[in-house]
């Protein structure tokens, strides 16, 4: 059975892109995006039973080969073997006009457990079930392989990077799929598909500010300037959508976190560049706004956007109005 026709299929790990990438790519086999749509049942493990996930994968495509459930967060019930007899059972009696994708945000068997092959129970199971069921682990490339990933990504978009561009951009993006996706369309856009991204060009095109442009936001949110932090979101949300923007903002307050948590540890601008695999000058920076933070304050502002990047993955909010109550929240 190929893979497009499995009838299950896992994404593990953090590296939102490829999921988003595979699950689009999904999406398209069903026909035009008002078909697709139609076809596609979205659904949460916190608040998804065993018989509601059941009732999605059995009902019938409308003008469609197959309908598509994503169920994110599939554990978030199962905890008791009996729960887990149960839901492996849902899983092999899945309807041939169905795919069940289940998204996980994290890998469900780390390399620690996985070199004493304490392997998890889903994916055990997963293995032994062949080719009707897919297992997919999407972990967020980081140093060389992220290296790798630009170069495969430019090629695959009909682009080229030299290795050392590749490099380049690797460590001002660090471990964020998204962000160098997008950076690496505009590089290759920039060399008019003509010619390789040599260094020059990401040096540049791609400043650092990609990646912490001069943390304007967060500096506005520490002072509790209300004002300040709408106009900069204004003048951020006019550039990008609410979803990467986020993510950009959430990156920042991960490093200003990291760094914050170093420095209390007596730690170095080195060991955020080796941790977060930035450039030296974007850790600097880090060092330097992270002195002006508090470890609490940067904790409660970082779950703060945690909560905020769930409520718009599950609908529950527009993103820009999103935004803007945090920054209200934060602000106040």
């Amino acid at each position: 059975m190929a893979e497009s026709a499995a009838l299950v299929t896992i994404l593990d790990g953090e590296d939102e892109f490829e999921i988003a990438r595979f699950i689009a790519e999904r999406q398209a086999r069903l026909g035009d995006p008002t078909t697709a749509e139609m076809n596609t049942t979205r659904l949460d493990g916190h608040s998804a039973n065993l018989e509601t996930i059941s009732g999605a994968v059995r009902a019938m495509p409308f003008l469609a080969p197959r309908r598509l459930v994503i169920l994110t967060r599939p554990l978030a019930q199962i905890k008791t073997e009996d729960q887990r007899k149960k839901f492996k059972a849902l899983l092999e009696n899945i309807p041939p006009a169905a795919e069940l994708v289940l998204v996980e945000d994290h890998l469900l068997t780390d390399e620690r457990k996985r070199r004493k092959n304490e392997v998890h129970w889903l994916e055990r199971w997963a293995i032994a079930q062949g080719e009707r069921v897919v297992l997919r682990h999407c972990a967020v490339p980081t140093g060389e392989a992220m290296v790798q990933w630009i170069v495969a990504r430019a090629k695959a978009h009909g682009g080229q990077f030299t290795p050392p561009a590749a490099a380049a951009l690797a460590g001002l993006v660090g471990d964020d799929p998204r962000l160098a996706g997008q950076e690496i369309d505009k590089l290759i856009a920039y060399v008019n598909y003509a010619r390789p991204v040599e260094p020059d060009d990401v040096e540049s095109l791609t400043t650092l500010s990609a990646r912490v442009p001069d943390f304007a936001l967060a500096n506005a949110l520490r002072a509790r300037n209300a004002h300040q932090a709408h106009s900069i979101l204004h003048r951020m949300l006019a550039e990008e959508d609410p979803i990467p923007l986020l993510h950009s903002i959430v990156y920042q307050f991960r490093i200003l976190l990291l760094a914050r948590e170093l420095i209390e540890m007596r730690g170095k601008e080195d060991d955020l560049v080796s941790q977060m695999k930035v450039h030296p000058y974007v850790a600097r920076m880090a060092f330097e706004q992270a002195r002006r933070f508090s470890l609490a304050d940067l904790e409660a502002i970082y779950h703060s956007l945690l909560g905020v990047d769930e409520a718009m993955k599950t609908g529950q909010m527009p993103g820009d109005l999103a935004l803007e109550l945090l920054v209200t929240r934060l602000t106040s």
